[in-house]
């Protein structure tokens, strides 16, 4: 009777745990499933084929570090499913169909009011990139007399809109249409966040000019969740965690190897 009262006694105690571990599974949209919104290319950052709604074999840094918070959560990494979401409409009021998107999105108050933002994983600039035989600026002053290449619903635009007050502007609506215009010389420059266009830069150094400079805007790049989601603190926690670790700053290394303090800063 002791020998069953004791056996009882440790069913117990194991049953408990894994009761304890099932209730804090993560509130992902699909139980013991990660979705993850993404919109390649970004080269360095997400690299992958589009097929249908569906990315298709992506890495890079954003990639790997999803990777390592579905660990944190509790969630392997085939059991992520990474789909496509249009960085225009990104912060659109509204339920999200992915548990978070990372897409070197710049955390700001007014994009916080229609959805949540976690923990910064990036800090960045935004950069200038020359199309090739294009005279560099050396000041604001001379970079806004130029005719510049932007991407719709970025603070790239935003800074060139508001805060530069640049009057020749094109905008297009993807990162990859941008570079191609500045690769085409239907501009002078595209302005863009620094590890952006240094990646870009570093695949294809004969496509494009120089780097000309960095504007000092501070920001810093959030994965994006639904407003108020349930998964924003635990996601949140795992970002600290994998940068207090180290790992985050190994992905940079292993990923990007760019030097940012080498680029001149334009005041």
């Amino acid at each position: 009777m002791k020998r069953l009262l004791l056996a009882v006694a440790v069913a117990a105690l194991v049953a408990i745990p894994a009761a304890s571990a099932r209730q804090a599974a993560a509130p992902t949209l699909k139980p013991g499933h990660l979705t993850v919104g993404l919109n390649p290319p970004a080269v360095g950052f997400q690299v992958g084929t589009l097929r249908g709604n569906s990315v298709i074999n992506p890495h890079g840094f954003e990639i790997d570090l999803a990777k390592d918070i579905a660990a944190k959560l509790g969630i392997s990494a085939a059991n992520i499913s990474w789909i496509n979401i249009p960085f225009d409409t990104l912060f659109r009021p509204g339920t999200k169909p992915f548990d978070f998107a990372f897409e070197e999105s710049t955390i700001t108050p007014a994009r916080a009011k229609a959805v949540d933002f976690t923990s910064s994983y990036f800090n960045a600039n935004q950069g200038v990139l020359m199309k090739v035989g294009g005279k560099s600026p050396t000041s604001l002053a001379q970079l806004k007399a130029l005719k510049l290449c932007a991407q719709s619903t970025t603070t790239g635009l935003d800074y060139l809109q508001h805060k530069l007050h640049a009057a020749h502007i094109q905008i297009y609506n993807t990162t990859a249409a941008a570079f191609a215009a500045v690769q085409a010389g239907r501009c002078d420059a595209f302005v863009m966040d620094v590890p952006i266009i240094a990646s870009q830069k570093k695949t294809k150094p004969s496509a494009y000019g120089p780097i000309a400079g960095q504007i000092e805007t501070h920001e810093q790049y959030g994965g994006v969740l639904s407003k108020g989601s349930k998964l924003t603190a635990s996601v949140s926690a795992a970002i600290n965690a994998l940068n207090a670790n180290g790992t985050i700053g190994k992905l940079q290394k292993k990923w990007f190897a760019i030097d940012v303090s080498k680029i001149p800063v334009l005041k």
